[in-house]
């Protein structure tokens, strides 16, 4: 109508042209990237509240971890079973068979010398591959028991995510290549190794017949301290070899002791307590260690000082 005056816009065509001017701004900023920021910032503004994106708060940097744990986490889906299977993820038993027998190369050293690193790196290897294969014997045996127990349950064969059959092969891979590093000895060491097998093999079956697994354990846990004297220097000393192997048995027997919850300062109603003190073993061995590498260096200065006063004469 003519007479009537021009009504003043309403809120939805005022918002109707801000949105307008918005995407007239946005245009211009896809053809100028200077113009983005600004356009971008006034998209933020103007845009409605219920369509707006909520802002996520940015959240806490993840740390990086070289763990054994996340090490198996970020492999490959098919063969993460496998590395579970060989316990990959828990470390603490392997460095418990593995510290028997770095003791005894560590004593096994020339006076003043540290303990051949070649010898130590093979070991290493070792140890990793027949606690995986020990591991994979277990597991193979209690695969029926490991189904009924909430701690077992989860583990890889009683699961289902590998097979029997499919163990079995996995567990021939492990035991041939730990072939192939007891092949690098010498052939004393070669019979003296092979013969643990039958330990590695019937430890598993040990505690259904006998209130004490803990014992086999230790005979089969410890036999490093035999062989890596025998690695260095071709034959045991059994006046030295003979006394460690008992000790370690002994300290066997208090960490997997520890593992079955009996101990005076272990709280048995909290596993976490049984795992610290359990993996706290780890840190004694490695003491140990050092102590026997540091012992054996020191030897050197003790034959000089020795043989000076002799000299001078």
């Amino acid at each position: 109508m003519r007479g009537t005056a021009r009504q003043r816009p309403t809120g939805s065509a005022s918002a109707g042209g801000k949105m307008a001017a918005l995407l007239w701004r946005l245009g211009r900023a896809w053809c100028s990237p200077r113009a983005a920021r600004p356009a971008l910032a006034a998209a933020a503004a103007v845009w409605p509240p219920p369509f707006r994106p909520a802002a996520v708060p940015p959240g806490p940097r993840r740390p990086l971890s070289f763990s054994a744990a996340e090490l198996v986490r970020a492999a490959p889906g098919r063969l993460r079973p496998y590395l579970r299977l060989m316990r990959l993820h828990q470390p603490a038993g392997t460095w418990l068979l593995y510290l028997p027998c770095a003791w005894s190369i560590g004593l096994a050293a020339e006076p003043g010398c540290p303990p051949d690193w070649q010898t130590l790196a093979l070991f290493g290897a070792g140890a990793v591959l027949m606690r995986g294969a020990g591991c994979t014997i277990n597991d193979m045996w209690d695969r029926d028991y490991d189904k009924k127990v909430a701690r077992t349950a989860s583990r890889p064969l009683a699961a289902g995510e590998i097979s029997t059959f499919q163990s079995f092969i996995f567990l021939g891979g492990q035991l041939s290549l730990a072939l192939c590093v007891l092949l690098c000895l010498n052939y004393y060491s070669i019979v003296l190794g092979a013969a643990s097998l039958s330990l590695v093999v019937s430890y598993p079956l040990m505690k259904r017949i006998t209130y004490w697994p803990q014992l086999v354990l230790g005979l089969t846990f410890n036999w490093g301290a035999l062989l890596g004297w025998s690695a260095i220097q071709g034959s045991c000393d059994w006046s030295v070899c003979l006394p460690l192997y008992l000790a370690g048995v002994m300290w066997t027997l208090v960490y997997d002791t520890i593992y079955a919850h009996q101990i005076y300062t272990l709280d048995i109603d909290k596993p976490e307590d049984c795992w610290k003190k359990f993996a706290s073993n780890r840190t004694v061995g490695v003491l140990l260690f050092i102590g026997i590498v540091l012992g054996n260096l020191c030897k050197r200065q003790e034959s000089k000082t020795v043989q000076e006063p002799l000299e001078s004469r």
